[in-house]
């Protein structure tokens, strides 16, 4: 799997922001209220002497893992890189971004029902979000969505708004991490975890996050081992 960068920087947009890492580790490297386009911007298309292209063909490429593909700033370069991903048919695209309403005026002209190899990612941290963009997301045309629900910060209903879903392939879900990370309840992640198999979605739990609380005790979860904890949770299905 590859993360392709195009733009650094961002803005805080709700409460799932508060301790993004971005923010707690980037900023030492750059302004992240600056939005900045990456030197390695064209890196989807470059190839070596011999014509081959130097990011190899068959990989998934996470898209604005340190930004938000939508965000105001990129307007002027996210035309390039769609031209990119239309390029590399023989990539499939992971895009990410909490700004799915500024999709729908956002999309080339021969978007039509969305690109083969392009799966939108939507991420929300509690019922607010959840319901706000989740909406557009089942509004998109898109050949392809996840949910990405990270940081949990509370307790979230799927079940009204997917009930009759045959939209959304898989859900992800973990906890917050860093410096004044705020704890994942286990059983919101459970109750997830329940209602989304009831909905016959995939549910995968990923990361605990630093802090965890399970029957009234909050525990601490060294970053080596919140992976591991997380599938060892048992909540995860396909």
């Amino acid at each position: 799997m590859f993360t392709y960068n195009p733009w650094l920087g961002c803005h805080k947009l709700s409460s799932g922001c508060q301790n993004c890492y971005l923010f707690s580790y980037d900023n030492v490297k750059f302004d992240t209220n600056n939005i900045i386009k990456n030197k390695n911007f064209d890196i989807l298309i470059k190839k070596n002497k011999y014509g081959d292209y130097l990011i190899r063909g068959g990989q998934d490429v996470i898209i604005c893992e340190k930004s938000d593909f939508f965000i105001e700033e990129a307007d002027l370069w996210r035309p390039d890189v769609f031209k990119m991903i239309k390029e590399r048919k023989d990539l499939h695209f992971i895009l990410l971004t909490k700004r799915i309403d500024r999709a729908f005026t956002n999309l080339p002209s021969d978007w039509e029902d969305g690109y083969n190899n392009v799966t939108f990612t939507v991420s929300c941290e509690d019922q607010i979000s959840f319901e706000r963009r989740i909406s557009d997301l089942l509004k998109l045309k898109a050949k392809s969505k996840t949910i990405m629900i990270s940081p949990l910060l509370d307790e979230i209903d799927i079940t009204k708004l997917l009930k009759d879903n045959k939209q959304i392939e898989y859900i992800n879900c973990g906890g917050e991490n860093g410096k004044g990370a705020r704890p994942l309840y286990f059983d919101y992640a459970k109750k997830i975890s329940e209602d989304s198999l009831k909905l016959g979605i995939p549910f995968y739990f990923f990361d605990t996050g630093t802090y965890v609380i399970k029957d009234n005790k909050k525990y601490y979860i060294p970053y080596e081992k919140r992976y591991t904890q997380a599938f060892l949770a048992n909540i995860s299905h396909n």
